[in-house]
């Protein structure tokens, strides 16, 4: 088998290279990175290549009808973003994925942000650092025991934000409407709605796939439901949010910070408001990220493919391919 890398952001390949060679495989790799469909094709098909580790290359249905002889697309990543799922089904192409291999980091970091923002942490350390010594300047601080915390999305990584999050709060609240009831933990309330989250939640933490449904599914109607001064955090998706209703939103006032650790586009323009914006803290799309994680998803992307070629399947996929 051959396996070809389409992009990728770690500074060497040396991992992937040992895994590979063990198994017995090749591997080429793109030199400029692809970020077109039609680069994607180019490569693969000048490569000789069966397989596909990508990132944030676009592969969709010109690929896989370009590409009749590819038979599994890896990614290194939970969400499969920049692949259309439904044209893989259609050309019976394995699409292969790690589910579980950041839980712990990005829960920690949504929970990180929440806490942050309800102490008023990053708005005290932009005042302190501009010579002003007021605990009042920015806004009223309440005892976290007394506030909710709210979960749109209640998996794997949801349920880890909560857990990090939970000694600090009074009550844990979540909708997911792909979740049966009796599958949500006992210590997690479940309410019927998203407008009934966004109405009980002081804080809510944002762990949805990004979907057509849920584009920008946080927008002016919702933020306007939460209680004022509330606070949201992004971990997950960033069209998950509507930026101008989010901006307005803190402009006004109704919403009292906002953790974004991820963008629509990203990364983000320079002059976008909401990256100045004294209410809000920001990361670099690194919840995701440690030293373990990062070679464990790495590895594991390289063992769908190698487990493929030994087996006939993948060991984690959200597409059953019959190639």
């Amino acid at each position: 088998m051959k396996i070809a890398f389409t992009d990728f952001v770690q500074p060497d390949l040396e991992l992937e290279t040992a895994l590979i060679k063990d198994a017995g495989f090749e591997m080429v790799v793109a030199d400029p990175h692809c970020t077109t469909e039609q680069e994607v094709i180019d490569f693969v098909k000048s490569s000789g290549a069966d397989a596909i580790v990508s990132l944030y290359a676009p592969i969709g249905e010109a690929v896989f009808s370009a590409l009749p002889d590819l038979k599994v697309v890896s990614v290194p990543l939970v969400g499969v973003d920049a692949i259309d799922t439904e044209a893989a089904k259609r050309h019976g192409v394995w699409i292969a994925h790690i589910p579980d291999a950041w839980v712990s980091e990005v829960g920690v970091h949504a929970a990180a942000m929440a806490l942050s923002l309800v102490r008023h942490l990053p708005f005290y350390d932009r005042s302190v650092r501009e010579k002003r010594w007021d605990y009042e300047e920015p806004g009223v601080l309440h005892r976290t025991h007394d506030m909710t915390f709210g979960l749109l999305g209640c998996g794997r990584i949801g349920q880890q934000a909560a857990r990090s999050a939970a000694p600090s709060f009074g009550k844990v609240i979540a909708y997911d409407p792909y979740m049966p009831a009796e599958a949500f933990p006992d210590w997690i309330e479940r309410v019927d709605s998203k407008e009934a989250l966004f109405e009980q939640a002081n804080v809510v933490s944002l762990h949805s796939p990004l979907t057509a449904e849920t584009k920008h599914i946080v927008n002016t109607d919702l933020l306007g439901r939460m209680q004022r001064g509330s606070f949201i955090v992004n971990a997950s998706r960033g069209a998950l949010i509507d930026p101008s209703a989010l901006l307005a939103a803190l402009d006004s006032g109704q919403i009292g910070g906002a953790g974004l650790d991820v963008f629509e586009v990203e990364p983000p323009d320079p002059n976008d408001p909401l990256l100045h914006h004294p209410r809000t803290v920001v990361s670099p799309h690194a919840a995701y990220y440690s030293v373990e994680a990062d070679e464990e998803g790495r590895s594991r992307a390289i063992k769908n493919v190698i487990t493929y070629a030994n087996t006939g399947r993948p060991d984690h996929f959200v597409v059953e391919g019959t190639k």
